[in-house]
């Protein structure tokens, strides 16, 4: 699995007609700032989870 860091520090080769270097760059960016959010989401989808699990358990039909 890629990292933010590696996305950050990952380097591209200049060529005479290679890509834009500023819209490489703003999908860098893109990304990263999606990587950001799943992993700010992901803490609280598992409490989430240990939630429902712990209702199922708890639950008198279980």
């Amino acid at each position: 699995m890629i990292t933010k860091q590696e996305i950050l520090d990952k380097k591209f080769s200049t060529e005479f007609r290679g890509y834009n270097k500023e819209e490489v760059d703003e999908f860098l960016d893109e990304i990263i700032a999606t990587l950001d959010a799943l992993e700010q989401g992901k803490p609280s989808s598992n409490g989430g989870i240990k939630a429902l699990k712990s209702e199922i358990n708890d639950s008198p039909f279980y």
